[in-house]
Parts: structure tokens; C-alpha cells; sequence
């Protein structure tokens, strides 16, 4: 056989094992993806097998728990003096269009607190709710508190016999989360689809997993958490009642889950349900705080025992997208809100029920602009209220006659 035949064979046998090398090496990384997929698919069926995925029909709605009691007004038996101090007739319009340009760099997620005494799911008042909005383009999480006094309108539906005002905090009880979304919807513009709910118990037990938190709690703080709400939530554990008390000082202060509950429902002292809102932000990004420090095999039980706890209508998407996203989540900016913004609304109690009338379609515009277009319009806000004021006592100034009744 002459050289260059011998040349030639050795050049196909070469290119031959070549091509295995290649083909190995194809299937052996295709091997590797579809173990890691597995893999990946096992831990989100893992995390996914443990939640409590509800839909509102697994809710009992209740009516006359003592937390419902005293809450419900009758606003057709209003008197003018206590529509006029509330703005009332003007102020909790909705009618207003409310269009914004929602778009899919932000998820938004309604944290949802029930005020219920009883372990079930009960469909009760919401004591606390706060928007979690994941912005993914500012790589910022602002947590926007809803106050549960807030007056608005509230379609007909569940045991919501007929559309009429009612505080924000009635539409989960009435008719659940579609009941809450389409409230969120109708007054503020927002297109909420997502929730998490959860009770006294769960809270309790989230935190103290965690190993509890560390808050600066003044002394007139801590003299309600201990004879109203740390007694309360002793008597439902049946422990002693005078377990988990705290010394009557300011200063800082390590909170167990009962005592950071406490801490989150004070609204008799420190500027009534407007400060306890805020406080319920402050123990949230405590938390937050807390788990980003976690070890990776710590945040994992951690996601356990937080899907076990908390019921919730995210989908297999919904939650592979969160599992995916969290190391990012991790390092975004913690931002807060509350909703009203001050100089927007006015408050007072309406047949001893407390009641809060604001100018919705403002507090729209600025919980938009701030979570979407990363830009705090509150000052542009305050000054068109001012201007809007002035233009009303100019305009009454130089027709007496028509304010007289003349």
C-alpha cells in the first residue's frame, strides 16, 4: 500500500475519533443539563409541594367574630357635619380615570394580615396590607402600606349585598382576594393578581425561626404591646398571661414573634393606625434584613417553613419565577410607602367608627410614579392641592352671592 493511501485512512480513522470525542462530549453536557434540570425541577416541586395554594372558596367567611364587631358603618345615616370634616362627597370619589402604563419589569404581590384569633382559613377584616412591587429595571422593592381605614367603593358581591363606600379593609372579608383585587383595581388603578395571606400564628411563627429581630421600642409602646396585645395572644396560647412582657423603657429591644406582633398591631400611642403601619414596614424590612444574611441551606428551611405557614394563589410560574429571582431580589434596595400620602386625606370618626376619606386619584398618581417611573411626585402633589385650595377661596371671594345661597 503506497504512503499516501496509509496517509489517507489514518486522516478518516482521525476524523472519526474526532467526531466521538464530539459526540461524547454533546452527550455528556446534555447528560449534565438534564440532571441539573431535574435537580432544579425537584427543589421547586419540593418548595411548591409545601405551600398552601387557596382559592376563596376555601375561606369561611365570618361575620361576627369580636374583630369584625364595631367596624361596619352606615354611611346613608352620615350627618353633614361629619361628610363636610371628612370631605366626604368629593374626596372618596373614584370615578376619576385611572390609566397607567403597567408594564412586566415590575411584579407586584399583596401581603395580606388577617386579624383573626382562630387557626383556620377565615375570611375576616385585613388588619395590615402591604404591596410588595419588585421593580426588576430599578433593582428596588418597595413595600407600600394600605390603610385599613381607608375609605373607597366596593362593587356588590359575596356577602357584599350592595355597592357602596366601606373601609378598604371589608373587601377580603366580603368577598376574598377577587373581591380585594377589584377594590385595588376600581380606586387605585392597580392590577393586582397575587397574593400571600396570613394570620396572627404564622406570623408568629415566621419570626421566631428566624431567631426574632431587633427594634428601638419606646416605652408607651411597650406598655400597650404588654397589657393589650403580648396578654391577648397569651391568653389564645394559653400560657401564663404574664409570659414574654417587656421592661417599661425606651430602647432597643429583641422581639420573639408574639412580641413582634405586638409590636406591629400598637395603635393606641405613636400617631394611632398611620404609626402602626409604619411599624409593620420597619419589622418587614427587619425580616428582610435578617434573611439576607442566611446561609444557603438556612434560606432554604427557612422557604420551607414559610410556605408551610402562609396560603397564597401564586401558580407553579409564579413561584419558579421567585425561586429563580431570588438571588437577585436579595440585593435589591429596600424602598417603603404608605398610602395616603400626607396632606391628601382627612380622618375622624364617623358614628365612633374611625374612618379615613382621601383623594384617591392623587395617591394613584403618586404610587405610580413612584413605583414605576422610580419618581416621588409627593411635593409636586402637596402643591396642587395648594394651589387648588387657593383657586376655591379666590373664586368664592369674588362670588359672595353664590356662597350666601343668593
Amino acid at each position: 500500500m503506497s504512503n499516501s493511501g496509509r496517509s489517507s485512512k489514518k486522516r478518516s480513522g482521525g476524523k472519526r475519533n474526532v467526531g466521538k470525542k464530539i459526540l461524547y462530549i454533546f452527550t455528556s453536557l446534555l447528560g449534565v443539563v438534564v440532571i441539573l434540570m431535574s435537580v432544579a425541577y425537584g427543589a421547586f416541586y419540593h418548595y411548591y409541594s409545601k405551600m398552601n395554594i387557596t382559592s376563596d372558596k376555601d375561606f369561611e367567611y365570618v361575620s361576627k367574630l369580636d374583630i369584625t364587631e364595631g367596624e361596619d358603618i352606615d354611611y346613608s345615616k352620615m350627618t353633614d357635619e361629619e361628610r363636610e370634616a371628612l370631605n366626604y362627597d368629593s374626596d372618596t370619589s373614584s370615578d376619576q380615570e385611572l390609566v397607567y402604563n403597567f408594564t412586566d419589569d415590575v411584579e407586584n404581590i399583596l401581603l395580606v394580615g388577617t386579624d383573626s384569633r382562630h387557626k383556620g382559613l377565615y375570611r375576616t377584616r385585613t388588619d395590615a396590607m402591604v404591596l410588595v412591587s419588585i421593580n426588576k429595571t430599578t433593582h428596588k422593592i418597595f413595600l407600600t402600606s394600605f390603610m385599613r381605614d381607608l375609605c373607597v367603593d366596593i362593587k356588590a358581591g359575596g356577602n357584599h349585598k350592595e355597592a357602596g363606600k366601606d373601609k378598604l379593609n371589608a373587601a377580603f372579608a366580603y368577598g376574598g382576594s377577587s373581591m380585594m383585587f377589584d377594590t385595588f383595581k376600581e380606586n387605585f388603578g392597580i392590577p393586582i393578581d397575587k397574593y400571600v395571606h396570613m394570620d396572627f400564628f404564622c406570623f408568629v411563627s415566621m419570626v421566631n425561626y428566624i431567631g426574632g429581630i431587633d427594634l428601638y421600642v419606646k416605652a408607651d409602646e411597650r406598655k400597650v404591646m404588654n397589657e393589650v396585645y403580648i396578654f391577648e395572644m397569651n391568653k389564645l396560647y394559653n400560657q401564663p398571661l404574664d409570659k414574654d412582657k417587656l421592661p417599661l423603657k425606651t430602647g432597643m429591644v429583641h422581639l420573639n414573634g408574639k412580641q413582634a406582633l405586638a409590636y406591629t398591631r400598637v395603635r393606641y400611642v405613636g400617631g394611632g393606625d398611620f404609626g402602626r403601619t409604619e411599624r409593620q414596614r420597619k419589622v418587614l424590612e427587619e425580616i428582610m434584613k435578617k434573611v439576607k444574611t442566611m446561609s444557603a441551606s438556612k434560606l432554604s428551611k427557612f422557604a420551607e417553613t414559610c410556605l408551610r405557614l402562609v396560603t397564597t394563589n401564586l401558580s407553579q410560574t409564579d413561584v419558579m419565577s421567585l425561586l429563580v429571582g431570588a438571588p437577585d431580589y436579595m440585593t435589591y434596595e429596600s424602598c417603603s410607602a404608605r398610602i395616603p400620602i400626607d396632606g391628601t386625606y382627612k380622618s375622624g370618626k364617623v358614628q365612633g367608627t374611625y374612618l379615613i376619606t382621601a383623594d384617591l386619584k392623587k395617591n394613584a398618581d403618586y404610587w405610580y410614579s413612584l413605583v414605576y417611573l422610580d419618581k416621588d411626585i409627593s411635593a409636586e402633589i402637596l402643591q396642587k392641592i395648594k394651589d387648588e385650595k387657593a383657586k376655591a377661596e379666590e373664586e368664592a371671594e369674588s362670588n359672595p352671592e353664590e356662597d350666601n345661597g343668593t
